[in-house]
């Protein structure tokens, strides 16, 4: 466990001290270390288990027929094993390209506060996307922050493009396009206040969520069997909370962000900062569904780092004694969700990582692999098996 609580101490280190936070070689050197925790896990995860079957047992007729998910990860996956290319380093090329696009844009958002920003990513939504590695839809995520500089450009039909190419790899960046027209608008304070209360309010009730989903898209061929997976069967995706101390923090900090939004714009900067501040509102207008359905998360991710960077820079709109109390109780609720998170299913523990293996020598097989975590945590529940 404690592996897991290193990085984001290290990112207190850096944020309380100013000799780091300003320090080039520090910050990229914490970026490595970042890189190889988060990106070179081995046995940890779920979702490997799946694309590591598909990479091994690629048939170009499947691309036709009998291949279910999204067609641009297919062609991606199959010219790199053309290639010569075997899993695992396709995986952590992946991965680390995927790293240094949320490090960078982190970096490039927050500078100051990218510390305190990068220290509520990791537990919030870094493991999940590295480590346990929904990888169609981290890669999806990364095209759409690769896109953003057209969002500022002005540049819709590259914008359109490019979402298309995100949507290739998962269907979920196609609700990127309708939010195109709000990304740079100056959306008044009140507007988001009132959709955050009345979407909190209508959509209380998990069932009516179900049921416009089943309506909207029950009857599309393509996502009949997401809705009926993900939304109708008893899916692990579908284990949602409707109320939790989750919820109440998202909900402080939509406030937060909401009261500081002139200085956190001011701080960024023009049109970037406008975007950051709606991506980052589009996230909250989110937290409802992802609480009632987990699954929905995945749409979150799209706006993480933004709303990690608003965070951050909110925290330097304080004075110095609010930012002490700020501080302990960002740290606290940080250090929770971590253990929290990691503590919830056997996907994180026991951290195994491939460098120890390559230095070593040894590889365990695919069915030793599939089996270690299962069989090796102490906090192996029942979704861990349904893979």
């Amino acid at each position: 466990m404690v592996v897991y609580l290193v990085p984001i101490l290290l990112c207190l280190l850096s944020a309380i001290s100013r000799e780091l936070s300003d320090n080039r070689r520090w910050t990229i050197m914490m970026g490595v270390i970042l890189c190889l925790f988060l990106c070179f896990g081995y046995m940890t995860g779920t979702d490997w288990k799946t694309y590591e079957y598909w990479y091994d047992h690629l048939d170009f007729n499947r691309f036709y027929y009998g291949y279910v998910s999204e067609p641009g990860y297919y062609i991606y996956m199959m010219i790199m094993n053309k290639l010569g290319i075997p899993f695992w380093p396709f995986l952590l090329f992946t991965k680390c390209l995927l790293f240094i696009l949320v490090f960078k844009s982190l970096y490039d958002y927050s500078k100051e506060s990218i510390w305190l920003s990068l220290m509520y990513y990791l537990p919030w939504f870094g493991l999940y996307f590295f480590i346990d590695n929904p990888l169609r839809n981290c890669i999806a995520v990364g095209v759409f922050m690769l896109s953003t500089k057209y969002i500022l450009e002005h540049k819709f039909w590259k914008f359109f493009w490019m979402t298309l190419l995100a949507a290739s790899f998962h269907v979920t960046a196609l609700f990127l396009l309708f939010l195109y027209p709000v990304f740079t608008k100056d959306v008044k304070k009140w507007v988001y206040l009132v959709l955050f209360v009345v979407i909190n309010i209508v959509f209380m009730n998990r069932e009516l969520v179900v049921n416009i989903l089943t309506v909207v898209l029950g009857k599309i061929p393509f996502f009949q069997n997401k809705v009926l997976s993900y939304f109708l069967l008893d899916s692990v995706f579908a284990q949602g909370k409707d109320f939790s101390f989750g919820l109440v923090w998202q909900m402080a900090l939509f406030v937060l962000i909401l009261c500081y939004k002139e200085r956190i714009v001011e701080q960024i900067g023009g049109e970037k900062g406008l975007f950051a501040f709606n991506a980052a509102m589009i996230y909250f207008l989110l937290v409802r569904f992802a609480m009632s359905f987990q699954i929905l998360m995945r749409l979150q991710l799209y706006f993480s780092v933004y709303v990690c960077v608003c965070i951050g820079l909110a925290f330097l709109s304080f004075k110095w004694r609010s930012r002490l109390l700020y501080l302990a109780l960002y740290m606290s609720v940080t250090m929770y969700v971590c253990v929290d998170k990691i503590t919830g299913t056997g996907r994180y523990i026991p951290y195994t990582n491939i460098v120890d293996y390559c230095v070593r020598g040894e590889f365990p097989t695919f069915s030793q692999r599939y089996l270690y975590n299962i069989d090796h945590s102490p906090y192996t529940i029942k979704q861990d098996f349904e893979q």
